[in-house]
This record gives structure tokens, C-alpha cells and sequence, in this order.
């Protein structure tokens, strides 16, 4: 009779001993879960410090940097130029007479900011490419041919690698003054080509 005390008091144990065992494992399991989760959290916070450091210490272009570029302003930091400087309406190619104005560009970026990555952003606005295109992918194309053309004569006159070049389109964008993008004003000052400066080295 005792041995069968002994023998059920001892499986008794066992089993919580067992559940203890599951217990511990299941709460280690839930903490290194949890680790994991602020850690992650940790990187998206110094992700997203990183980057608006990196936006409060962007380079901007000055209003005495761009003086004799005909056609250029400033505009939140960056080089303005309207699309109708260096294109002809919904087309892609680089007009040859206006060649001179992108060789002072590239000029004021090589010598004034060597060590700058560059940012071709180009806004299409209302334009289309061609009578019934008028889609906002289709404007979106044409500005990433507009920018990648840009690039091209920046790389192969000027010798600015690729590294140090990122391009952009945007459709129907924010035009830079106070004009609504649907107004006639809006609509002309929407379509241009604006140079930026990283805060990123190449």
C-alpha cells in the first residue's frame, strides 16, 4: 500500500514538474519573442533618425550659386528650371539649344559640390506625351525619360557617374508656388525640372 502511495505521489511530482518545465520554456520563448520585437523596433526608430538627420542637414543651393544660369531658380533648396528649358511639349529628347544651360549646371554641381549626390527630379504636371495620352502613368514615364536623359548628358559630357545620380518623376504634382495644380499658372510652373543635393556623399 505504501508502495502505491509512494508511486502515485511521485507521478504526481513528475507531472508538475513536467508543467513547470513546459511553463518556464513557453515564458522563455514569450521574452525572446518580446527582445526581438523591441529590438526591431530600436532599428526603426534609428532608421527614421537617420533619416531626418539626414534631411536637416541637406545641402541647399543658394540663390548666389545659380546667378547667370539663365532661366534657373531656387526652390526649397534646390535648382529650378522649367520643363520647356530642355524639352519640347510631351517630348522626351534634350533640345539641342538648350544644351548650354545643363553644361552650367553640371559645372556649378562638379565644382561647387563634388562630394554631393544629385537628385533629377522631374514634374510633368498636366502635360501628356502625345494628343490622347493624358494618363498618369503614362506622365510618369515621360518623366523618367526626361530625368534618365538628363543623367546620360551629365555621365557621358561631363563624366558624373551613376552612383551619384538618383532621378524622379512625379505626375500631377505640387507645383512650387502657391498656385493650385488644377490653375493655368499652377499648371505651367508644375512642369520643370528641379536639381537637389543630398545630404548622402557618394
Amino acid at each position: 500500500m505504501n508502495r502505491c502511495v509512494l508511486r502515485v505521489l511521485c507521478s504526481v511530482v513528475a507531472l508538475v514538474l513536467l508543467n513547470g518545465c513546459g511553463t518556464y520554456e513557453r515564458l522563455t520563448a514569450e521574452l525572446m519573442a518580446a527582445q526581438r520585437t523591441n529590438q526591431q523596433l530600436i532599428d526603426q526608430y534609428n532608421r527614421l533618425q537617420q533619416h531626418t538627420n539626414a534631411r536637416r542637414a541637406a545641402v541647399a543651393i543658394s540663390a548666389g550659386d545659380i546667378a547667370g544660369v539663365e532661366g534657373a531658380e531656387v526652390e526649397n533648396g534646390g535648382l529650378r528650371l522649367g520643363a520647356e528649358s530642355l524639352f519640347d511639349p510631351g517630348q522626351a529628347s534634350l533640345k539641342s539649344d538648350r544644351i548650354p544651360v545643363l553644361d552650367e549646371i553640371a559645372a556649378l554641381l562638379k565644382d561647387r559640390y563634388p562630394g554631393q549626390k544629385i537628385i533629377v527630379e522631374v514634374h510633368t504636371g498636366d502635360e501628356s506625351l502625345e494628343a490622347g495620352e493624358g494618363t498618369y502613368q503614362y506622365r510618369i514615364q515621360l518623366g523618367l525619360e526626361r530625368a534618365t536623359n538628363v543623367f546620360k548628358y551629365f555621365n557621358l559630357k561631363h563624366g558624373i557617374p551613376e552612383e551619384r545620380v538618383a532621378i524622379f518623376s512625379s505626375g500631377t504634382g505640387k507645383p512650387p508656388g502657391s498656385e493650385t495644380a488644377g490653375s493655368a499658372p499652377g499648371a505651367g510652373k508644375n512642369q520643370r525640372v528641379v536639381f537637389r543635393l543630398s545630404a548622402h556623399r557618394y
